[in-house]
């Protein structure tokens, strides 16, 4: 079996939304994370807080080969899969029921240099049949070093 290398990580992400009818919104969010190479894949971790009256929610964005997929658990649930080109479909849970969910991922890339790197991700969200936004987000990060 292959080993497995752990990294603390600093993140900062940053997402913009935009739809037809509103201006685009964005959304800046530091925290800390963990980085976990395995041999065919990378994994980022972190925490969310979407609303301060539910707890965070857990992120664990995986990359393997040219496949780049988010997992969010908690109040708000989706599994989303990225790849350039490709549409997905899934469910979106959220506290007050679920709604059918698609994306169209029009960009998904990795980079890594050294003890940093970034994920890049544009797609067009759909929700119930509906288009719902244009998404364009970059997580960016690197080692955190003890203080």
């Amino acid at each position: 079996m292959a080993a497995i290398k752990s990294m603390p990580i600093l993140i900062s992400l940053d997402s913009k939304t935009s739809t037809d009818e509103q201006p685009e919104e964005t959304m800046r969010m530091i925290t800390t994370g963990e980085l976990i190479e395995k041999a065919n894949e990378t994994l980022i971790r972190f925490e969310e807080t979407i609303d301060e009256s539910e707890p965070p929610q857990k992120i664990e964005i995986a990359i393997t080969g040219g496949v780049i997929t988010m997992r969010r658990r908690g109040a708000y649930d989706v599994d989303m899969v990225f790849q350039k080109g490709q549409r997905y479909e899934g469910q979106y849970k959220m506290p007050f029921g679920a709604l059918d969910m698609a994306l169209y991922c029009i960009r998904a890339s990795y980079t890594r240099e050294g003890d940093s790197g970034e994920v890049a991700l544009q797609y067009q969200l759909d929700l119930s049949g509906q288009y719902a936004a244009m998404h364009d987000l970059k997580l960016h990060f690197m080692r955190k070093r003890d203080v």
